[in-house]
């Protein structure tokens, strides 16, 4: 496809093309020069296929969208060209910048933490796998995804993403065309013996979690890569092991970061389920709700090292990027409360607790979500915690420091102090509380009294310096 330098709507408005943004398998995403827009141009030389293309747009621009992580189409294109015009969000980059070094990188470790580490790139595969299954939940299928697609916040301290290339998205029991990004597309799309799904989306989805995780393509391992081409047909089209199979090193790769210092023992289940089993049986990969989920509890059980400022997981005993003795840091834990239970009185973190709390068979304190606060580095728990819903809201800021710790509710969510059933005042402003050997003696609870809510309770846990 040639690059225009200039392109005209259908309500007569011209576009000056700037810098490319992003390239499919389809067409390329260029920004509109001086204007918070983006211009998708797509192939198609046919007289029949361009119009088959206006036809999909057009269907497009009914599809419930509302409230979607997406980029809608607000305009298209003036043919000769085929596209569309989008809003362009400010401050946003494609995924793929967090996914391969550039070239000449002096340290691929500096460069994976200036992109905000384990932590964030957790985080922002969590809201991405949300966008993706809310589109599922809407019974439409994305069909193309890929990190050219995909864009996210480039300050390091914001994760919201959004998902720009919708002119390919299909109702998920329909049948259309099968269009794929090299190296994203599901082995049932490549073999030509499958139709786009929510199932071949979860496939494209769990290839770029992998690669924006571990820095290395899961399908395509040393063998692959020092082979002949027909090999990566292969092994794209599900026919050989994937690079970490346990039973099968044939396709085993030298290329990424240790699985251990960024896959939670949750998420190597995941992946050895989507790239074991998976390939062949679509029905076993997991789902994009399941990734959500399992990647938002991964990236809740990250530490920031207060040496390298990188992040990982809270079991190890030192940083794996510069290792430094892991630190002190505040466990915030949701149980439930429901005001109809009387039992025996129950433990949390050694301090006595008011009845009514969950426990399980064993009479503990039932934790339903754990998040680990870093000292120095606040953290805002969603309703996804507080209240065991799916949104991402925030609700709750936890800062922790030496020996005390500053809770804010956010917004309108009712909350209060309890302090061993023994005292009881909302939570309205910054509230300092104090930490006593190891214990937080007040709990935060998220609803009325009188109704089933979530308790959110705290504990030290110690360093290994």
């Amino acid at each position: 496809m040639t690059r225009p330098q200039h392109v005209t709507s259908i309500r007569g408005i011209r576009y000056r093309l700037g810098r490319e943004l992003g390239r499919g398998g389809q067409g390329a995403v260029f920004a509109v020069e001086g204007e918070r827009l983006a211009v998708k141009l797509l192939y198609g030389r046919s007289a029949h296929l361009r119009e088959r293309l206006r036809d999909q747009l057009a269907m497009v621009a009914r599809l419930p969208l509302e409230g979607l992580a997406v980029a809608q189409p607000i305009d298209q294109l003036r043919p000769p060209h085929v596209g569309y015009v989008m809003e362009l969000f400010t401050g946003m980059a494609p995924l793929r910048s967090l996914l391969r070094p550039p070239k000449g990188v002096g340290s691929v470790t500096k460069w994976y933490l200036d992109g905000g580490g384990l932590g964030r790139r957790l985080r922002l595969l969590a809201h991405i796998a949300q966008a993706i299954s809310a589109l599922h939940g809407r019974a439409l299928a994305y069909t193309d995804l890929s990190p050219n697609n995909v864009f996210v916040s480039e300050s390091t301290s914001d994760c919201e993403v959004r998902l720009i290339d919708v002119d390919n998205l299909h109702a998920a029991t329909a049948t259309g065309r099968s269009v794929y990004t090299p190296r994203y597309g599901a082995p049932e799309i490549v073999r030509g013996t499958g139709l786009p799904s929510t199932l071949a989306d979860a496939h494209a989805f769990a290839v770029l979690a992998f690669e924006t995780l571990a820095l290395a393509h899961p399908l395509l391992g040393d063998a692959v890569r020092d082979g002949e081409p027909e090999l990566e047909d292969r092994a794209l089209a599900g026919e050989l092991p994937w690079i970490d199979a346990p039973d099968d090193d044939g396709n085993q790769s030298s290329d990424g970061i240790p699985r251990e210092l960024v896959l939670s023992s949750i998420l190597q289940r995941d992946f050895q389920t989507a790239f074991g089993p998976g390939l062949s049986s679509p029905d076993e990969r997991p789902g994009m709700a399941t990734w959500g989920e399992h990647l938002h509890v991964a990236a809740d059980q990250t530490i920031i090292c207060p040496s390298c400022r990188g992040s990982y997981f809270v079991n190890r005993d030192d940083c794996p990027w510069c290792g430094q003795a892991r630190p002190d840091c505040v466990e915030a834990m949701a149980t439930l409360w429901d005001p109809r239970h009387r039992h025996k009185t129950d433990e949390i973190g050694g301090i006595e607790a008011t009845p009514g709390l969950a426990t399980n068979a064993n009479g503990k304190v039932r934790v339903l979500d754990r998040v680990v606060v870093s000292e120095r580095h606040g953290c805002e728990l969603t309703e996804r915690v507080t209240h065991g819903a799916s949104g991402n809201t925030p609700t709750l800021r936890v800062n922790f420091a030496q020996d005390r710790i500053a809770l804010e509710g956010i917004g309108d969510v009712p909350m209060h102090l309890v302090s061993s059933g023994k005292s009881n005042h909302n939570l309205e402003g910054p509230v300092d509380v104090p930490i006593v050997n190891r214990r937080v003696g007040w709990h935060v609870h998220v609803g009325p009294s009188d109704q089933l809510h979530r308790v959110i309770y705290f504990n030290l846990r110690k360093g290994t310096a």
